[in-house]
């Protein structure tokens, strides 16, 4: 499915429920998810990564639709239209810079 189409069904199906519950309580939620993915990550556990993965990515489209952000246009514009270089230079966590500068 299409990035585009899974935001509009995540829209129609929890819009409703997620603009009462607001985007706070959605940003908790990634919290908990992102922390569930790293614990995932770190146990090298490939089907809980998957759903990790699933469920960060619904509660970011379910923030997306509270604000009625397209977020295909929204990683396209970010990532797609600029190169490497652009997109990297303004990242100063040193663990990442120094990465970086390896690739």
């Amino acid at each position: 499915m299409e990035l585009d189409n899974f935001q509009k069904e995540i829209a129609k199906r929890y819009k409703s429920f997620d603009k009462k519950s607001g985007p706070f309580f959605l940003m908790t939620v990634l919290a908990a998810e992102i922390g569930e993915l790293a614990d995932a990550l770190k146990a090298e556990r490939v089907e809980s990564v998957k759903e990790e993965l699933a469920d960060s990515v619904f509660a970011l489209v379910s923030i997306a639709n509270i604000y009625d952000i397209d977020m295909s246009s929204a990683i396209e514009e970010k990532y797609l239209k600029r190169d490497m270089g652009e997109i990297h230079k303004n990242w100063t966590e040193p663990y990442l810079g120094k990465r970086l500068d390896e690739l």
